[in-house]
């Protein structure tokens, strides 16, 4: 028999995904059979087939949960939203093993946040753990771990069920996962990045200064320690845009009403960031110099405010760039 051809093989894959957009029926039990029922049939395509015909199937039963969510649904009925969750652990695990794991987990953070916004921390904590596991034992691709924490945090930061134990367990392996990273910048930008799983605005959300300001510190030793390995090779304006990045992330903290980041110490930041920029280890950069100088402008702009916010920052003493 001759084999396949790819492109043939792919195309096909993609018209058979598409027609799982294509099943709707207004009875939520009815839906819930069509999915189950199309998820026996794919599953006997074999591996190859599945990274193309299962997540199809995980996004219209997400948009099932979707319908039934706020509503009372006995647990017990014939179509409920942990009977619909339980099929999506099911489909995206199989994903996982096709092997697909970056598919996997990123199916697995799309069913958390449609957990927690269902109000089901155990389901949720479930999905994030198994994202977890997916990025400690398959993720190896050092690009593919940068992106990846990208999501975790980001999916973190918009999950509002956990409570203290659960949040304290997936935020620390958050954090601790971006520090080893394996390049100095992808690490300083991850956990600055993680400040944000502390600092939620949204009603009942997280509001830890202290962690926030844990995370901007470890942040800026980070792109201390990129700069000193920069001096060493003789010179690199490379790691300078970090600490630019990192003041204007202390700059939003502190617009935030963040106690913990205070005037003090975006002075102390502005000046030794004046400091390294002077040194002469450190090369000249156009596209540094242009960020700082637009920081300062910016904190220029808003002492002249006139409001509040200006009176937040008379106190942050500026001069014009080197």
């Amino acid at each position: 028999m001759d084999e396949i051809d790819e492109e043939d093989f792919v195309e096909e894959q993609n018209l058979l995904a598409r027609l799982v957009h294509m099943l709707v029926n207004k009875d939520h039990e009815e839906m819930f059979k069509l999915l189950t029922t199309a998820r026996k049939h794919f599953g006997q395509g074999g591996p190859r087939r599945l990274a193309f015909t299962l997540p199809p199937l995980i996004f219209a039963a997400l948009k099932l949960v979707r319908c039934l969510q706020g509503s009372v649904v006995d647990d017990e009925a014939s179509v409920s939203l942990k009977g619909i969750f339980q099929f999506l652990h099911q489909t995206v695990e199989a994903l996982s093993t096709v092997p697909a794991p970056e598919l996997a987990l990123r199916l697995y953070l799309e069913c958390a946040e449609a957990a927690s916004d269902c109000g089901l921390e155990p389901v949720a904590y479930e999905f994030c753990t198994q994202a977890f596991v997916l990025y400690e034992e398959e993720i190896a691709d050092s690009k593919a771990q940068v992106t990846t924490m990208q999501l975790i945090v980001g999916t973190l930061q918009r999950t509002y069920v956990f409570g203290v134990e659960n949040r304290d367990t997936l935020t620390h392996k958050a954090t601790g996962y971006s520090a080893k990273l394996l390049k100095k910048p992808d690490q300083c930008r991850a956990v600055y990045a993680c400040s944000h799983m502390f600092w939620l605005e949204d009603e009942g959300g997280t509001q830890d200064g202290e962690r926030v300001l844990l995370c901007l510190k470890r942040a800026l030793r980070i792109a201390n320690a990129a700069q000193q390995m920069s001096t060493v090779t003789r010179g690199s304006s490379g790691p300078m845009t970090l600490f630019v990045e990192i003041l204007n992330k202390y700059l939003y903290y502190y617009e935030k009403g963040v106690p913990q980041v205070t005037s003090n110490l975006i002075q102390g930041l502005l000046e030794l960031i004046v400091t390294e920029l002077q040194s002469e280890n450190t090369a000249q950069d156009r596209t540094v110099d242009a960020f700082f100088a637009n920081t300062i402008r910016y904190i220029q702009f808003q002492k002249k405010r006139g409001d509040n916010l200006a009176e937040c920052y008379s106190s942050i003493q500026v001069t014009n760039p080197p």
